[in-house]
């Protein structure tokens, strides 16, 4: 709903999403993350309530690389979030670098709580982001661990995310 409002308001906006290896949403439920799959973004089953012809930009961000993102958000920014928010901050910090003229904003929906023996423990072990850069791919078949970025151009959704009694339905829009 955030971008859907400020590109009804004139604004030049790109949607960027965030996705764990093993989602379907995106269409990359044929690529395991020997990890965990990152809670609260992406899903092994579909969802009808995802507008995927918003979005601009897909990144599928694995576990380690999300961890580097949230222990680093708590490093430099004293932000105590979640995987997700890793994988977002992580996600922001790279489309900030490609466009460093645009104002990048991404949405922290997660605490670090839940992940303080998963995440926070191994804090020693996490990448530094400065290690860590996408790869860019072309389609889903491309994807790799620990990070990939792919042009999604406000295409539809992938077949395995498709919900068969949602056809004709539309979609909420994020």
């Amino acid at each position: 709903a955030l971008a859907r409002y400020l590109r009804e308001g004139g604004g030049d906006v790109e949607l960027v999403g965030v996705q764990p290896y093993g989602s379907v949403t995106f269409g990359a439920g044929h690529v395991a993350d020997p990890e965990i799959i990152i809670a609260g973004i992406g899903s092994s089953i579909p969802f009808g309530n995802v507008a995927h012809e918003q979005y601009d930009t897909v990144h599928w961000i694995s576990f380690e690389a999300a961890r580097a993102g949230s222990v680093d958000l708590l490093r430099r920014h004293a932000v105590f979030a979640g995987l997700s928010a890793g994988a977002g901050y992580l996600a922001a910090r790279h489309e900030r670098d490609r466009a460093p003229r645009r104002t990048v904003l991404f949405v922290a929906a997660d605490t670090g709580h839940r992940y303080v023996d998963t995440v926070y423990a191994g804090h020693r072990e996490a990448l530094p982001v400065s290690a860590l850069a996408p790869r860019e791919v072309a389609d889903g078949g491309e994807l790799a661990l620990p990070w990939s970025r792919m042009a999604w151009n406000r295409a539809p959704a992938p077949g395995e995310a498709r919900v068969p009694h949602a056809a004709g339905r539309r979609a909420q829009t994020p």
